[in-house]
C-alpha cells in the first residue's frame, strides 16, 4: 500500500484500482494469466471467470482443442475497500491449440556460395503437411566438410527435420569469386527508381484527412511530456518531477513501458516536419534533452552497461537470453526498437544532433550485447511468442548504419534475421496461417530498410512476397489483416469476420513496406493498395468525437460492429495511432530518383512545394464528393507527370489539359504519363467517376464488401446477423439511393456511408449478396 492511499477514501481507492488493473496482452492469450490480487491503493481484488473451462478463476488457461476455435472469457473482476464493492470486465480471447497435422514432404533447398566459404543453410525446412498446407520446421544439418567449399563443384547436405523421420537435402552450389552468385539478381531492382518528399514539402487541405491530422496535432501538444518521461526518469535514478504515470501498457509496472514514449517522439517529429510549428520543436527539444540526461545518469550509476537507455533495467534482455516467456518479460527489443526510432525521426525531421547520438549510443549497446550470442542462442530469442518479438529493429539498425556508415549497426541488422520467416517468404511459399501478424511485418519493413543499404538480393525477396501473399490472400476490404492480431490460412477472409479483425498496428506497418518497395518498383498496384488502407482502415481508425488520442486496436468487421477506441490504455495500436494522422500527406506525390518525373499517387486536396525544380503543384477540389480533382501548376519546364489511374476505374476516366481532353490510353491499375513543357497557370482536370460494387470473399461467394470507388460503405445497423442485400443484377448502382449527403446511401433501407464516418454507431462492412432474379 502507497502512502498516498493514506489521504484517499474507501471509495477513491477501490476506484483509483479498478481502473489499475493491468493484465498484459488479453487478445492472444496462450499461457496462464497473472491475475493481481490486491490493487495499488490497498482493495482487495478477487476474480471470476464466465467460461471456467478455459480459463479458472485463478487464471490457469487451458486452451481449446485445435478446430474448436478460440475461447472468449469473461473475466470479472471484484474490487473491494471497506464498505465499497466495484466491479470491471475483461474479455479475454485464448488462442486454440495449433492444429496438429502430419509432416508428408520437406521442400529441397537450392543454394549457391562463393568458393571458399561455407554456405549458411537454414535452420528451419519448408514442409508440406497432410492437409496440402505449408509450414515449417526446425532442421539439424550435418556438418559441411570445408575442403568440399574450396572448389566449384555441387554438394549435396543432408538434415533431420525435427519431430519427424524425415530428411531435409539441401543442393549446394559452389561457384567461383567470379561468378555473380544469385541466379535471379538480375531481376533485382537494387536501385530506388522512386523518391519521397519530405513531409514539410506537402501540405493538405482536405477536410476529411485535415480534420483528423488537426485532432492528432491538438491531442500531442496537450500530452504531458513528464508522464512519458516517467518511467526513464526513474530507472535511470533522476527526479521524477511529480509526474503522473502512465497507464496500462506504459504503466510502471508494465513490462513493456517506454515503448509509447517513442511512438511519441516520432508523432511530434512528424508533426513539427508537416506544420513547422515551433511548439513541437519545443517539445522534441526537451525530450532529447531530457532522455540524454537519463542516459547518462544510467551510464554514471554504474548499474547499466554504456549506451543502455530504457524505462527500465537491463533485466528483461539477460532473461530473454535465458529464453524466458511472456508474461515473465515482454518484448524488450520491441520497446528498444520504439526509442530508438523516435529518436532517429527527431533527427531527420526536426535536426536535433542529440538525438542521433543518443541512439548511436544505443545502437553500440545492441550491437555489443547480441555480437557475443551465437547464431543459434539468438534463433532460439525470436522465436519466442511475444517475448522474443522485436519489431523493426532490424531497420532502425539499417536506418542507423545510412546515417553514421557504422558497419557495426549494419552487422547489428543481421542479428535479428528470421529463419522461420524469411526462408518461405524467399522461397515464395505462403506458411503465414496461424503466426502473429503484427509481430513480424514490422521485420519485413526493417528487412527493406536493410535490403536499401546492402543490397542483397535474399531480403528483397522476403519482402515482395510477403507482401505479394498479404495483400493477394490475407486481406479484408479495408485494407487490414488478421484476425485476433493472427493470420489465418491464406484466402480464409469470411471464415474469420469478427470483432477482433484488422489490427491498426498491422495497417501502418504495411503501409510501410508498401511504401519502400514502390520506391524500389514503381507500381501503380501499391499504391492502389495504399489508397484502400488509407481511406478505409487509418483514417477510420480515429476517435472522431474529441482531440483525446483515441484509436483502435482492432477493426471489427463482423454484422453489428461497434468500433472501440484506446485513449490512455497504451497499446501499440494508441502508440502507432498517434503517428498515422501526423503523415497523411507521406504518399501523395512521389518524384523519379533522376528528378525527371513527378508521380501523383493520391488525389488528396494539397500542396507541393518542390523547389529543387521551381515547382508548385496544388490540387484543389473534394476528390471523394466531386470525383474528381484540379492539379495547378505554378511554375515551368520540362516534367513528366505520371496520374494513378486507379483499379476501381470502371470507365470515364478523363484528363483535360487547359480544358482540351487529352487523347490518353487510361488503363486501370496503371499510371498515365503527361510529357510536356508546363508553364505556370497550366491546369489539369481529372475525372474519376465512382461506381458501386461487390467484392467478394474468396472462400464465401454470398458474402461480399460494398465499395463505391476506393471507398469501404458500411450499413448503419444494430443487427447482429448479415444482413441480405439485393442487388440489381445489370448495373448495381441502381439499387443505391442518395441519402442528402454525397456519400451517403440508402440500399434495401439501409443506411449507408463510408467507413470513417461510422465512428460512433453500429454497423456492418459485409454482406449476404444476392442479385434480382437470382
Amino acid at each position: 500500500m502507497t502512502e498516498l492511499s493514506h489521504n484517499m477514501s474507501d471509495l477513491d481507492a477501490v476506484k483509483a484500482d479498478k481502473a489499475g488493473i493491468y493484465l498484459g496482452n488479453i487478445f492472444t492469450v496462450e499461457t496462464d494469466l497473472q491475475l493481481p490480487a490486491e490493487g495499488k491503493y490497498g482493495s482487495g481484488i478477487s476474480w471470476e471467470s464466465k467460461y471456467l473451462n478455459a480459463i479458472s478463476n485463478e487464471g490457469k488457461v487451458t486452451r481449446p482443442e485445435a478446430g474448436k476455435g478460440n475461447a472468449i472469457v469473461t473475466l470479472v473482476a471484484v474490487v473491494t475497500k471497506g464498505q465499497y464493492t466495484e466491479k470491471r470486465e475483461f474479455e479475454v480471447t485464448v488462442l486454440e491449440k495449433e492444429s496438429l497435422r502430419t509432416i508428408t514432404a520437406v521442400k529441397e533447398y537450392n543454394i549457391q556460395c562463393g568458393m571458399g566459404y561455407i554456405p549458411r543453410l537454414p535452420k528451419v525446412a519448408i514442409v508440406v503437411k497432410d492437409d496440402g498446407t505449408s509450414g515449417i520446421a526446425e532442421v539439424e544439418w550435418e556438418a559441411i566438410n570445408e575442403s568440399c567449399c574450396q572448389k566449384p563443384g555441387l554438394i549435396k547436405v543432408f538434415g533431420t527435420v525435427s519431430g519427424t523421420g524425415l530428411k531435409a537435402a539441401a543442393n549446394v552450389k559452389v561457384v567461383s569469386e567470379e561468378t555473380e552468385a544469385d541466379p535471379e539478381a538480375g531481376s533485382i531492382p537494387y536501385k530506388r527508381a522512386a523518391e519521397p518528399f519530405e513531409l514539410s514539402n506537402v501540405t493538405i487541405e482536405d477536410k476529411v484527412f485535415s480534420a483528423g491530422r488537426d485532432r492528432d496535432y491538438q491531442y500531442l501538444l496537450s500530452v504531458n511530456d513528464d508522464q512519458l518521461l516517467y518511467n526513464f526518469r526513474e530507472a535511470s535514478g533522476l527526479d521524477t518531477k511529480n509526474a503522473p504515470t502512465a497507464e496500462g501498457w506504459d504503466a510502471p509496472d508494465c513490462n513493456l513501458r517506454g515503448h509509447t514514449t517513442g511512438h511519441y517522439l516520432s508523432a511530434i517529429a512528424q508533426a513539427y516536419a508537416g506544420s513547422q510549428d515551433e511548439k513541437f520543436k519545443k517539445k522534441i527539444d526537451y525530450m532529447i534533452s531530457e532522455l540524454g540526461k537519463c542516459q547518462a545518469a544510467m551510464a554514471a550509476s554504474g548499474k547499466f552497461s554504456p549506451g543502455f537507455l530504457s524505462g527500465y533495467s537491463e533485466e528483461q534482455f539477460d532473461k530473454l537470453e535465458e529464453l524466458t516467456t511472456y508474461p515473465q518479460i515482454w518484448a524488450p527489443y520491441y520497446t528498444l526498437h520504439k526509442i530508438m526510432a523516435g529518436l532517429v525521426d527527431c533527427y531527420v525531421h526536426a535536426r536535433n544532433k542529440q538525438a542521433l547520438d543518443i541512439c548511436t549510443k544505443l545502437g553500440h549497446w545492441v550491437y555489443n550485447r547480441l555480437n557475443r550470442l551465437t547464431e543459434e542462442k539468438r534463433a532460439k530469442m525470436w522465436a519466442l511468442y511475444i517475448a522474443g518479438e522485436f519489431g523493426g529493429i532490424n531497420g532502425v539498425m539499417a536506418r542507423l548504419y545510412g546515417l553514421t556508415g557504422n558497419q557495426e549497426f549494419l552487422k547489428a541488422a543481421e542479428f535479428f534475421d528470421n529463419d522461420k520467416l524469411y526462408v518461405p517468404m524467399a522461397e515464395n511459399i505462403d506458411t503465414l496461417g496461424g503466426i502473429h501478424s503484427n509481430q513480424h511485418i514490422p521485420q519485413v519493413v526493417g528487412v527493406m530498410e536493410m535490403f536499401l543499404q546492402n543490397k542483397k538480393p535474399y531480403y528483397y525477396k522476403v519482402a515482395k512476397n510477403f507482401w505479394d501473399m498479404v495483400v493477394s490472400s490475407h486481406t479484408y476490404n479495408i485494407g487490414g489483416n488478421g484476425e485476433g492480431e493472427m493470420f489465418r490460412a491464406a484466402g480464409r477472409i469470411a471464415r474469420y469476420i469478427g470483432d477482433k479483425t484488422a489490427e491498426t498496428c498491422s495497417t501502418y506497418n504495411m503501409l510501410k513496406l508498401t511504401r519502400d518497395l514502390f520506391f524500389h518498383s514503381p507500381e501503380p498496384r501499391y499504391m492502389d493498395y495504399y489508397e484502400r488502407a488509407l481511406y478505409n482502415h487509418i483514417i477510420a481508425s480515429q476517435d472522431q468525437s474529441a482531440p483525446n488520442g483515441g484509436s483502435t486496436y482492432f477493426m471489427p468487421l463482423c454484422p453489428g460492429s461497434r468500433k472501440e477506441f484506446d485513449t490512455d490504455g497504451n497499446t501499440c495500436c494508441h502508440g502507432t495511432g498517434m503517428e498515422n494522422h501526423t503523415k497523411y500527406q507521406d504518399s501523395i506525390y512521389f518524384h523519379s530518383a533522376d528528378k525527371s518525373a513527378l508521380y501523383v499517387n493520391l488525389y488528396m486536396a494539397s500542396t507541393l512545394v518542390w523547389k529543387e525544380k521551381g515547382f508548385k503543384i496544388t490540387q484543389t477540389g473534394d476528390y471523394l464528393t466531386d470525383q474528381a480533382i484540379k492539379i495547378l501548376i505554378d511554375g515551368s519546364g520540362k516534367l513528366d507527370i505520371k496520374l494513378r489511374v486507379p483499379y476501381w476505374i470502371e470507365k470515364g476516366f478523363t484528363v483535360k489539359i487547359n480544358g482540351t481532353v487529352q487523347n490518353i490510353a487510361a488503363q486501370v491499375g496503371s499510371y498515365v504519363t503527361l510529357s510536356r513543357e508546363w508553364n505556370r497557370g497550366d491546369q489539369l482536370e481529372i475525372s474519376t467517376p465512382f461506381t458501386f460494387r461487390a467484392e467478394r470473399t474468396p472462400d464465401d461467394q454470398s458474402v461480399a464488401s460494398i465499395m463505391y470507388g476506393p471507398l469501404v460503405m458500411v450499413g448503419i445497423s444494430e443487427v447482429d446477423k448479415y444482413i441480405e442485400l439485393t442487388l440489381d443484377s445489370e448495373d448495381i448502382s441502381k439499387s443505391f439511393i442518395p441519402a442528402g449527403d454525397p456519400l451517403n446511401f440508402i440500399t434495401g433501407g439501409l443506411f449507408m456511408v463510408p467507413n470513417f464516418s461510422a465512428y460512433n454507431v453500429a454497423y456492418h462492412a459485409y454482406f449476404k449478396i444476392k442479385y434480382a432474379g437470382d
